[in-house]
């Protein structure tokens, strides 16, 4: 004879379904068919897939994402950014130019120095000047009981 524990694991209930929050019941909403047709066409394009991994390959590094930061708040030379980060001319110079072949960061000549400037279009929407989940991130947080 079977114990019953035995026996109730294996007769468990489906789990029930879980409630949407208030207010996502415009996003529980099917594509439209056209939406669909949009989207499909949009994965078809391997180069657009490919550029977006590669800018997400290249934000994945904290110190790209560090320059990417500094630049956000002010445009900097090469040896104010280094000296920022508190890395080599030679480290953060590479670092940029993996940013600008991407075109993540735009240089500028000003008089004998280069600009680098963080470039918004880039990023469109999810510029870290303008995006809230960028905003929420880099909010300082505050110590317990303040």
């Amino acid at each position: 004879m079977k114990n019953r524990s035995s026996i109730q694991s294996r007769t468990r209930a489906a789990p029930r379904p879980r409630r949407a929050p208030p207010g996502a019941a415009d996003a529980a909403r099917p594509a439209t068919p056209a939406a669909v047709v949009r989207v499909r066409e949009a994965l078809q394009d391997r180069g657009m897939v490919e550029r977006l991994a590669r800018n997400f390959k290249a934000l994945g590094d904290p110190t790209r994402s560090r320059l990417i930061l500094a630049l956000s708040i002010t445009d900097m030379c090469v040896s104010d950014l280094a000296g920022a980060l508190g890395a080599s001319l030679s480290a953060t110079s590479h670092q940029l130019r993996i940013l600008r072949d991407l075109e993540l960061v735009r240089v500028r000549r000003v008089g004998r120095s280069q600009l680098y400037a963080l470039n918004e279009s880039a990023f469109a929407l999810c510029s870290p000047r303008i995006c809230q989940a960028w905003a929420q991130t880099l909010r300082p947080s505050r110590p317990a009981g303040h």
